[in-house]
């Protein structure tokens, strides 16, 4: 018990990592639920002034989250890549192998962010485009 490997340290990181990838999911699922909820009172033409304005407010954070998301996975990029050379450089392949998995999930999580808050900023700027025009 005085010297835990090093192994229980990298597996330990990809479960919490992998803990904030489920949680982050069911965070944007519920944000999602929400668009779906605005654009269903679009169709039905029931969106008040509070909709507009919680539409328009979060286009405009979602458009800075998405590109700050964006410029973290471009600047993580060849850090990971630097880190996962050193690894196999300095490790042999067995034991690279077995960190490489808390890698491998960090990258997952730092796309599907990227991924998920493009996504939802095209989704509430074409919900505020389509709330516009039927305004107008």
């Amino acid at each position: 018990m005085d010297n835990l490997p090093i192994q229980f340290a990298s597996n330990f990181i990809s479960i919490i990592l992998v803990g904030v990838l489920i949680y982050s999911f069911l965070k944007h699922k519920k944000g999602i639920n929400v668009i779906a909820k605005l654009d269903e009172l679009k169709e039905q033409n029931l969106l008040t002034q509070d909709d507009i304005n919680y539409i328009s407010k979060n286009e405009r954070e979602y458009k800075e989250k998405s590109e700050k998301a964006d410029a973290l996975a471009k600047l993580l990029m060849p850090i990971f890549i630097l880190i996962v050379g050193v690894l196999f450089i300095y490790l042999p392949t067995s034991e690279a192998m077995i960190h490489l998995n808390a890698f491998v999930v960090a990258f997952i999580l730092i796309q599907l962010n990227k991924i998920n808050k493009k996504n939802t900023y095209t989704l509430l700027k074409d919900l505020k485009r389509s709330a516009n025009k039927e305004e107008n």
